[in-house]
């Protein structure tokens, strides 16, 4: 029951002509946690995705063109911090260059899947920040398999607190490859398509125009609940849920705002999207009709 793992990390900006790298938040924020993360007998493969795009505000700048075999600042970390690793593929280091507006990129997600699902039976989306380890994982795996479950994702602290928290987030999410493949993964659209929504980030602050986008776990859950009748799928560790590391800095803290503050109205357009039929309440009843919380 062998599983890749898809990561994505970057520092926005980075690199020659750009901001200086920042080796310590790496360390913490990265290097530490895939350290800990390859404990796990279970994993494969560790496949990190880069924003590597010419002209995306996110990206980081190499120190030649990719297509030449230039390296990101964030590559040439993961190279010089994981040799053994590099050398015999257990961690893979994808650039992408198609990345897209929104942070979480589902083009990079599915960059990983296609790598992942060569030779590996689960798929673990999973970003640094999320305290992930061997025990999870196997608590992970073992609760899928007690209810026969191709999804499993994990609740992270204060998961009760937000509708978002409460359904499988590729933050940290198993997945079987063979059932992501058979919905084509992750839509492009959830990138964002120019669609605005006004949102306040905090109480007593004026809305803001923020993008529709993200969420693109939820979008395929909703595409493969509406093409699979008997789909099942389930959440791990209600009592003891993921701690998450997001003491971040600057232009990235307000990232995670946005995404955060968005989160809610974006899982209602998607579900009016995908079921226009149907109310969003009868959407989210029909779903946890079918999840498994342990």
């Amino acid at each position: 029951m062998g599983i890749a793992i898809v990561a994505r990390s970057f520092q926005a900006g980075t690199g020659p002509g750009g901001k200086p790298f920042n080796q310590e938040t790496f360390e913490n924020l990265v290097a530490k946690p895939i350290e800990r993360i390859l404990q796990s007998e279970a994993i494969q493969k560790l496949i990190v995705a880069v924003n590597a795009e010419p002209g995306n505000k996110l990206s980081e700048i190499p120190d030649d063109p990719i297509s030449e075999g230039g390296m990101t600042p964030t590559m040439l970390a993961l190279k010089a911090r994981f040799p053994k690793e590099m050398k015999t593929s257990k961690i893979i280091i994808l650039p992408c260059t198609n990345w897209g507006p929104n942070p979480g990129s589902a083009i990079a997600l599915n960059m990983g899947l296609e790598i992942a699902s060569q030779e590996s039976d689960w798929v673990l989306n999973w970003s640094p920040e999320m305290e992930m380890d061997s025990r999870r994982i196997e608590l992970g795996l073992a609760h899928a398999e007690r209810h026969h479950l191709p999804i499993v994702g994990f609740l992270r602290q204060n998961w009760w607190e937000r509708p978002q928290w409460a359904v499988p987030q590729n933050t940290a999410c198993l997945w079987k490859a063979d059932l992501l493949s058979r919905v084509n993964g992750f839509a492009s659209e959830c990138n964002g398509t120019g669609r605005i929504i006004k949102i306040a980030l905090r109480p007593g602050e004026e809305p803001e125009d923020i993008p529709v986008a993200g969420m693109e776990d939820f979008h395929t859950l909703l595409r493969m609940q509406k093409k699979f009748e008997d789909l099942r799928w389930g959440m791990a560790g209600r009592s003891e849920p993921l701690s998450w590391n997001t003491d971040f800095q600057g232009e990235r803290l307000a990232t995670h705002l946005k995404k955060v503050a968005r989160q809610y109205q974006v899982m209602q357009i998607w579900a009016k999207d995908i079921f226009p039929e149907l109310s969003f309440n009868q959407v989210m009843n029909q779903l946890f009709a079918r999840c498994h919380i342990d």
